[in-house]
């Protein structure tokens, strides 16, 4: 019973981080200017998240390990025209 407790909070905090990155990445394309925002490749995103992300023209570039380069994603020109 304590080793399933443990296992579901450990589930739950990786659930919430993951949405915090998620919710942190909206913010920072709702003010980009650039059309192109980079992101540390420690970061987590959810397989949903990334396909509605694609599903809007957004590029979606997963980090390289060997060079250890991280997320970037590149917004089509709606996003960040003026």
């Amino acid at each position: 019973m304590y080793e399933e407790d443990i296992e579901h909070a450990l589930r739950a905090r990786k659930y919430n981080a993951i949405r915090a990155d998620e919710r942190e990445l909206i913010n920072a394309i709702a003010y980009d200017t650039t059309g192109i925002i980079k992101r540390h490749p420690r970061l987590y995103y959810s397989e949903e998240f990334i396909a509605e992300l694609q599903e809007h023209d957004i590029n979606v570039c997963e980090p390289d390990e060997e060079n250890d380069d991280g997320w970037t994603f590149t917004l089509p020109p709606m996003y960040w025209e003026e």
